[in-house]
């Protein structure tokens, strides 16, 4: 009985397969139903992923690169969205991974099984150049769904991830700056060794140069991730203090919107922790005065402060509303949090930079005489 049931998903699957292929130079609405004839084939909650498998020995990924470069986009989005399906991990896994004990990026999650699919994503040539296309596409259609598969073909798989992050670093020296927020995305969770810390490092040129001489915008994207490669690779900041990144990024603290400010608050901090006498007057390396930086630090640490208190406040109004019915809870921490105001993630960097500031510059710690309660207190007991 189950080797009949097998059998005919195996059919099922086949003839699935060959109504796409089949597809291929017909009308769109043609193409669209052939990949949902497929799609439809797969149990989301199969850890032995039979479909999927199936589906990759009849060509199904070959058929799919193919309508990834469709002229309709509409196509091009659902042939993303069944790339998506069939690599993506099952919904039994990911609760497993959401919730168990995890030994770190290059392995598996214990009793976990990971579609094998996605290994056949790496014979698809081009694949991840038009996948990247797509999430840099112009309607929200093309970047959620490029953005979606991409996703699914790289969890968990060093391999895909690397090809990813390698497309990225491309775009970014091609002076893409699209490929700096992508960048940055990729980044959160990663364990950067090998070959993936050698592309971090290639991503550094081309982020300073759009620090420099990008738009607002650019240059917010450029210092958020230049902070978080120096995260990841310490010995980033070495090279960029080097190639003068210093005054670009506290140009951009004192200068732009609050956004900016703070995260570069943040990467300056990344860049003179571990040499603070960076921030000295007798080295000037910051290019301004050290007594330049207060107003916007002092901004950002006063803007964290104030967000922890409306939080707090937010969370004892949410406990006052425990029990109504009508979600009055989240309603009071929706309004604690949000109120409007501009989110501020960095001001313990900001608070850290500031009281390194103090030590190094006698004219900042003589203008901070009277923020004793802020600089002095606040940082002794971080």
């Amino acid at each position: 009985m189950a080797d009949r049931k097998r059998d005919r998903e195996e059919s099922e699957v086949d003839t699935a397969v060959q109504e796409i292929e089949a597809s291929l130079g017909r009308d769109a609405d043609v193409k669209i139903k052939a990949l949902a004839g497929l799609t439809h084939l797969v149990d989301t909650s199969d850890e032995g992923y039979a479909v999927q498998r199936e589906a990759a020995e009849s060509g199904a990924m070959t058929v799919l690169m193919q309508l990834l470069e469709d002229d309709s986009d509409v196509v091009r989005v659902q042939a993303a969205k069944a790339l998506t399906v069939l690599t993506q991990h099952s919904r039994t896994a990911k609760a497993r991974m959401a919730v168990g004990k995890t030994t770190g990026f290059s392995h598996t999650p214990e009793k976990v099984a990971l579609n094998p699919v996605q290994d056949d994503v790496q014979e698809l040539e081009g694949v991840f150049n038009l996948l990247t296309n797509m999430r840099f596409g112009d309607s929200a259609d093309l970047q959620a769904a490029g953005t979606a598969a991409l996703t699914a073909v790289c969890s968990l798989n060093r391999a895909n991830t690397l090809s990813a992050l390698r497309e990225l670093v491309h775009r970014l020296l091609q002076h893409e700056p699209k490929a700096l927020l992508a960048l940055e995305d990729m980044l959160a969770g990663l364990d950067v060794r090998d070959d993936m810390a050698v592309l971090l490092d290639q991503a550094l040129p081309p982020a300073l140069s759009f620090l420099h001489n990008g738009s607002g915008s650019e240059k917010l994207d450029a210092v958020t991730l230049l902070g978080s490669i120096c995260e990841k690779r310490p010995g980033a900041a070495g090279f960029l203090v080097a190639e003068g990144a210093l005054p670009a990024v506290t140009q951009l603290l004192i200068s732009g919107d609050l956004p900016s400010s703070d995260s570069a608050a943040r990467t300056l901090w990344l860049l003179v922790k571990d040499n603070k006498r960076l921030l000295g007057p007798a080295k000037g390396a910051l290019g301004v005065p050290g007594t330049q930086l207060i107003d916007a630090l002092l901004t950002l640490v006063e803007a964290r402060e104030d967000q922890e208190a409306a939080e707090e406040e937010a969370d004892d109004a949410a406990d006052d509303a425990a029990g109504d019915e009508d979600g009055g809870d989240k309603a009071a921490r929706d309004a604690g949090r949000e109120g409007g105001q501009v989110a501020v993630e960095f001001g313990d960097d900001a608070l850290l930079l500031l009281r390194a500031l103090a030590l190094q510059d006698g004219d900042v710690k003589e203008q901070l005489a009277g923020q004793s309660d802020i600089v002095g207190t606040r940082c002794t007991i971080m």
